[in-house]
């Protein structure tokens, strides 16, 4: 039992150190994902400590202190995402006006053909903008049922995972289908017209995650969400960005995207909202976001029922400029973070034949 302890209490070390790890690996970058799941295993172990260590000895004190440490940090990192923290975005108690709006975002599954479980969670929820992550034809012909309630539509259907279509009932314009970083992948960028006649900008994304099977370094993914962030930072108009994004909230490239184009994310002071694994309640983390510029409150947050895919989708109500309540405002990114920006993107867009520019 007790080399058994050490050896756990050496996983929770480890996992705690290897983050800090300046490498693009993808078994490196899979750490950033179970701080969750290795805070539960830490406490489990430091309590299981108390019973069976030896305190005379320096290797069991040593690991105990450690573990301390690491535990300190892995709940530094998950505290914002837990409701006992400040929200980032207030609440609103206005819901359904003419500054109003509802978006849906899933990943479908590409081998999905629950169609009927989707529609039903789908108009239960009745959203204005829907983004649907790995849609194929056979998903493009199915969702033809809902054109006369959306007749805005985006279509990118794809056969490798990476399909995108945008369906609204809101007017659009300067509508694009972009393949930021690699040609393969496509997101999109536009504006949708709220019912009082605003204008948002919206960014479709769904990046290439690292993994052994699609990408064995994060560097696609990390440079997208970096170009998209920089471009946010210049933008006039009200933004969302929504989609699965590959990365939880909590990395160190989710953070850096939030310091550098300063929108906000509904789920710090209200939850986790983990949308992935939907099979897998042991095995989840918030892959689906939703991030927002500082002039929108926030009505309604929801993760909806399962669609038969291994992503729950995400739901959310937004108002713009509807109270006087303050936001809080994420960190201003550093002189470091920009550097960093620029490196990478420089790296991902070369390293798929792209210019910098």
């Amino acid at each position: 039992m007790k080399i058994f302890l050490i050896c756990l209490a050496i996983i929770c070390i480890l996992s705690t150190l290897i983050p800090f790890i300046v490498s693009k690996k993808w078994w490196i970058r899979a750490f950033d994902f179970p701080h969750l799941q290795f805070s539960v295993l830490n406490i489990i172990v430091i309590i299981s400590f108390v019973f069976f260590a030896n305190f005379n000895t320096v290797l069991d004190v040593s690991l105990l202190v450690l573990l301390v440490f690491a535990l300190v940090y892995q709940l530094k990192i998950i505290y914002p995402y837990t409701s006992i923290a400040r929200k980032q975005i207030a609440n609103t108690s206005i819901k359904k006006s003419l500054a109003s709006i509802r978006v849906f975002s899933a990943n479908v599954l590409q081998d999905n053909h629950d169609f009927d479980q989707f529609l039903t969670v789908f108009k239960n929820v009745n959203p204005d903008i829907a983004i649907l992550l790995e849609t194929n034809s056979w998903w493009q012909n199915k969702l033809s049922v809902l054109k006369d309630d959306y007749p805005y539509t985006i279509e990118y259907p794809l056969e490798n995972y990476y399909g995108i279509i945008l369906l609204s009932k809101f007017k659009l314009k300067s509508m694009e289908v972009k393949f930021l970083v690699d040609d393969t992948i496509p997101s999109i960028h536009g504006k949708v017209q709220l019912k009082n006649g605003t204008w948002v900008k919206i960014y479709c994304l769904h990046p290439m995650p690292p993994s052994p099977t699609e990408n064995e370094k994060s560097l696609d993914r990390d440079a997208e969400l970096l170009i998209v962030a920089k471009e946010i930072k210049k933008e006039d108009y009200p933004v969302i960005v929504l989609g699965d994004l590959n990365d939880v909230a909590w990395s160190h490239t989710t953070r850096m995207f939030q310091r550098i184009s300063q929108l906000l994310d509904p789920r710090i002071g209200r939850g986790f909202y983990n949308t992935f694994h939907a099979n897998y309640p042991i095995f989840r983390w918030p892959l689906d976001h939703l991030f927002v510029s500082d002039d929108f409150k926030l009505a309604e947050l929801r993760r909806l029922e399962n669609i038969g895919s291994d992503h729950f989708p995400m739901f959310a109500e937004l108002c713009h400029d509807c109270d006087a309540k303050e936001n809080t405002d994420p960190d201003k990114a550093s002189k470091e973070d920009k550097t960093e920006a620029k490196k990478t993107i420089k790296e991902g867009l070369e390293e798929n034949g792209k210019s910098p520019g």
